[in-house]
């Protein structure tokens, strides 16, 4: 499988921000380099780096970048929890207005502290009209399907002007500046019409905005992808993947995780028991305001030989990155496999069983280093917490 090389042209600055939360359009961007042959199914991943008081406005430059090079006829299909950026809001009402099938789905969560919308919603609303889907826009909370928030973060593209089809990317951030001083990660998959489908069919389930508290699908793409979509009504698909590992010829495991509570201690245990057999298991962890991580997750990792870091609440770049990634034989394939997890899905009760979430399984072995390199970037940019 050739690999996806993404080479930014980082054009855009962070602008000035709006009274709600927004960035004022700046200059064009350029469609990234995808360096790939056409018809061609590639994997690539990207991470937010950025450093005190500089942005890193990866994710709004490869949005602006491939609405902008998205041609009349080709469809595009996004859904967000978070969107305040006006820069891409108008990349995509100007794909609109000429002849790209583009429609979004949000939350009712895309307001400022003051209770107003952000201005990039209403850019939204005006230039999509009811290609703008708002899910539970008269409730208090925000899904589409599940009894808490839409919480997802992807955009669809059928096709690009340099002969891309089928593009899947996956963010675990979201489309707002805010963002753009934490860690995060996203994937881009090319290609795979498998997988576009069944994002594509569980988008238009959200579009629906009708409840389903055991949504619960589960698709396979044309690579080696799993996606898990959520709500579920029980179950763990991480943790059934864990349980599948062996260390006896040893393994690695990274972990970097925005919010991890004590709803899914088992997940941890997993991680305990990982580094009891002889894997080499490595944490991130981050201080919030949702108890966590939680106080029984934290005892199971500040265990053994277990690698933690840890990004205090004053920390001035947080932690906002979802992954578990690792290399170690599993049994139920017979063989060491190199996966990679990840998504819009953090490790709390609500992302599994009453938010709207996409989860993605991925083995790629490249895709694997690239996620084991950015774990070390920000571990070097940790605390260490260990007994």
């Amino acid at each position: 499988m050739k690999r996806l090389v993404l080479l930014l042209i980082l054009l855009v600055g962070l602008g000035c921000e709006d009274p709600n939360g927004g960035a004022e359009p700046d200059t064009d961007v350029d469609l990234p380099d995808l360096g790939i042959p056409i018809d061609e199914t590639a994997i690539a991943a990207l991470f937010t780096e950025p450093s005190p008081g500089q942005a890193d406005t990866t994710l709004e430059d490869l949005f602006i970048g491939l609405l902008d090079d998205t041609p009349a006829g080709a469809e595009v299909r996004g859904a967000f929890f978070s969107f305040s950026l006006n820069s891409v809001a108008e990349a995509m009402v100007d794909a609109h207005d000429r002849g790209v099938d583009i429609q979004i789905v949000l939350g009712n969560t895309n307001r400022a502290g003051s209770g107003q919308e952000y201005s990039s919603v209403g850019t939204l609303r005006e230039g999509l009209g009811s290609n703008l889907t708002i899910c539970s826009e008269e409730s208090i909370d925000g899904a589409c399907l599940g009894a808490n928030i839409q919480h997802n973060k992807f955009l669809l593209i059928s096709e690009v002007d340099e002969g891309l089809e089928h593009l899947v990317i996956q963010s675990s951030g979201n489309v707002t500046s805010f963002q753009q001083f934490q860690y995060d990660n996203l994937v881009v998959i090319s290609g795979d019409q498998g997988l576009y489908e069944a994002y594509e069919a569980y988008f238009f389930d959200l579009q629906a905005d009708q409840r389903d508290p055991d949504y619960h699908r589960v698709a396979t793409g044309d690579l080696p992808i799993t996606v898990y979509f959520s709500p579920y009504s029980q179950g763990d698909p991480i943790v059934d993947d864990l349980q599948e590992l062996s260390c006896d010829d040893g393994g690695e495991v990274y972990v970097a995780m925005a919010f991890f509570t004590d709803t899914r201690i088992d997940i941890a245990q997993e991680l305990r028991n990982l580094d009891d057999d002889g894997c080499d298991v490595h944490v991130l962890l981050r201080a919030s305001d949702i108890n966590s991580p939680g106080q029984f997750v934290w005892n199971a990792v500040r265990y053994g030989d277990i690698n933690l870091g840890y990004f205090p609440e004053e920390e001035e770049i947080q932690l906002h990155s979802k992954y578990l990634v690792y290399r170690a034989f599993h049994a139920d394939e017979d063989r060491e496999v190199s996966v990679v997890w990840t998504g819009s899905h953090n490790f709390t009760r609500s992302a599994l069983f009453e938010n709207d979430e996409a989860l993605l399984r991925i083995e790629d072995d490249d895709l694997f280093d690239d996620f084991r390199d950015n774990w070390w970037f920000m571990r070097d940019r940790a605390e260490t917490r260990h007994p």
